[in-house]
């Protein structure tokens, strides 16, 4: 026996079978719930004990008995011999359904009811064959392919090889590889008419024919702009991921999105390929150039932001933010921002000049000036300095800064040389690299964040001291068990190098809401022999955290972090502390905020029993 039909509609409809049903299962059970009326008061007690149940099924392969379970419906006993002859025959198309979309398509499936009083219901199968892939191939309807892409879409035949079974979700998936694929290619147009498939009966096993309208091979023209206002055109073009002829690609036009959002300039950006283009010569290896069509709202110039924070042994903090965008129509802003707050106070200022040449290539002017009150150290003075970052790769950025300033400073080192005050001038040298490989920073889920930072510097006044600060920092986040519960690990490590003397602000310590939770701001640091603490020339950290988000609106946290800072270069492992703790989380629209609650797991006489924060966004 042999027959031929389209699979197409068949095809889908087994795959959409789920969805259907899953449905149909949730209104069911709610109807389960309600005991049908006008029916004889002798029947209504003995349908009230029946709880609601599947159809039965028999004769299906084992194999296939938990998707039998996902995709049959929940059922009330049915009243009347025509209620289950309707049950019947439903769960009969479902499982017809996902027999073939599993290769079985000479299967018998017989729905069946009986009863006088009490009704039954069932599905008798007879499986039959399992269908195997005997051919495949693809066949264009209309247009050619260049040889090169001809050969990747036979490529993707491979999961269809002679003798698999003939299964419809596979014959679908390669479908869909075939078409993204040719869009890939530069098809922006392709398409697939109907997959015809022929069966035979007596050798049970299944040819495949793919009828593929792939369009005309496709590069990008020009940029067709509207809704500039203040922004340049020049700007815009300059954000173009693609090289002038380039072949289309489907990951470069939301390449182009993203770094349109990125600017922070548009209220909308619409980007989408204009549907008409101008036909190149026969020879070219693109048939057709077709321009990008970007549509664009530009946002308000001016925004202000306001935040806080508030921590047992850091005190309070406010801090607020003006900024200025697009002041020359360059894509630049200039903001200035200040906190207020226990430990530390600034005000500072800052130019941004993005895309210096070419995309990425980014400008920062900086100027400075602060006022900290820390336990080890008081420190006022300011800064200027102007550092360029360049975006290396789509999640590396490489910057290369300097930086000059004065400092008036009260530690233990002025106290040791007779002073009140140290009067320093500081000059230094910041390089750094820093890989971005999660896509929420205020709360990432998956994913790695890192960055590394060399930093070469003298400090004049009194003496010269040259040393050089390294750090480096790495955090990693995965989902586990479900997407809902995400853990996250970040490691730091840092030393300076040189002599002693480097400013108070360079130095490393530990402990506090950024660093070891549970103790007190710089609390694991080195101390004198009086107790007095000082900067340490060395610091390692660890913490690991679970995030459970509950819903929509909150999550939760438990977390264990620890960490030292030595007095040498090297890490000061033995002197490390741990304390752990357990917080919530409220899901704002722009991130998360966050209330944790620690406890020192090591302390010392003169520890608190226990540390709060409060702040934006995760801790790491």
């Amino acid at each position: 026996m042999v027959f031929g039909r389209s699979l197409t509609r068949r095809l889908r409809l087994a795959m959409t079978a789920v969805a259907s049903a899953t449905a149909a299962s949730l209104a069911a059970s709610a109807f389960s719930q309600v005991p049908p009326r006008d029916l004889p008061a002798a029947v209504k007690p003995a349908i009230r004990a029946e709880p609601a149940s599947r159809v039965p099924i028999e004769g299906a392969p084992r194999s296939l008995d938990g998707e039998l379970a996902r995709l049959l419906r929940m059922e009330p006993s049915p009243a009347s011999l025509f209620e289950a002859r309707r049950q019947a025959q439903r769960a009969a198309e479902t499982v017809s359904e996902l027999l073939e979309s599993e290769g079985y398509y000479a299967a018998s499936v017989t729905p069946e009811a009986e009863g006088v009083e009490r009704f039954t219901r069932r599905v008798k199968v007879v499986t039959g064959p399992l269908f195997i892939i005997a051919s495949r191939r693809i066949t264009l309807d209309e247009g050619t392919l260049d040889p090169l892409t001809q050969r990747t879409i036979e490529d993707q035949l491979g999961p269809l090889d002679t003798g698999v079974p003939a299964r419809a979700r596979s014959v679908l998936d390669v479908e869909d590889a075939m078409l993204r694929k040719l869009k890939l290619a530069g098809y922006p147009d392709a398409r697939a008419n109907t997959i015809d498939a022929l069966a035979d009966g007596e050798q049970q096993v299944m040819e495949i024919t793919y009828h593929l309208v792939p369009g005309r091979r496709t590069s990008f023209g020009q940029l067709n702009i509207e809704g500039l206002g203040l922004t340049r055109r020049a700007f815009v073009e300059k954000l173009q991921p693609w090289r002038d002829n380039e072949g289309y690609s489907e990951a470069r036009l939301d390449e182009l999105r993203t770094r349109l959002a990125e600017t922070g300039l548009f209220a909308s950006a619409g980007v989408s390929l204009a549907p008409v283009g101008q036909p190149k010569n026969d020879d070219a290896i693109y048939a057709v150039q077709r321009d990008v069509d970007v549509r664009l709202i530009e946002r308000e110039r001016k925004t202000i932001a306001l935040g806080a924070s508030a921590s047992t042994s850091e005190g309070i903090g406010l801090n607020g933010e003006w900024t200025l965008r697009n002041w020359s129509g360059w894509g630049d802003n200039i903001s200035v921002s200040g906190q207020i707050a226990s430990l530390q106070s600034f005000l500072q200022t800052d130019y941004h000049l993005p895309n210096i040449g070419h995309y990425g290539r980014n400008l920062k002017l900086t100027a400075r000036a602060v006022d900290s009150q820390t336990y080890a150290y008081d420190q006022v003075g300011g800064s200027i300095g102007a550092t360029l970052e360049e975006q290396l790769t789509p999640r590396l950025r490489g910057s290369l800064g300097v930086e000059g300033g004065y400092a008036s400073i009260v530690d233990l080192r002025a106290r040791t040389l007779g002073r009140i005050r140290r009067e320093l001038w500081l000059a230094d040298v910041v390089g750094t690299a820093e890989y971005t490989g999660v896509r929420d920073i205020l709360d990432p889920h998956d994913g790695v964040r890192a960055r590394i930072s060399v930093e070469p510097g003298l400090t004049y006044g009194g003496a010269k001291i040259a040393y050089t600060r390294l750090s480096g920092e790495a955090s990693i986040y995965a989902t586990a068990f479900t997407p809902d519960l995400t853990g996250a690990v970040r490691g730091r490590i840092g030393a300076i190098f040189g002599p002693n003397g480097a400013p108070p602000d360079k130095l490393f310590f530990a402990g506090g809401g950024g660093s070891v939770r549970g103790y007190e701001y710089q609390s694991l640091s080195p101390r004198t022999a009086n107790n007095m603490l000082l900067g340490g020339r060395s610091l390692i950290e660890t913490s690991f955290e679970l995030r459970y988000r509950i819903n929509n609106t909150f999550g939760a946290v438990a977390f264990i972090d620890a960490g030292a800072a030595g007095t040498d270069i090297n890490p000061p492992v033995n002197a490390m502390r741990t304390g752990a703790g357990i917080g919530v989380r409220y899901y704002a629209g722009f991130g998360p905020l966050r209330a944790d609650l620690a406890f020192p797991l090591n302390k010392r006489t003169g520890d608190a029993d226990f540390q709060i924060y409060i702040s934006i966004g995760q801790a790491f």
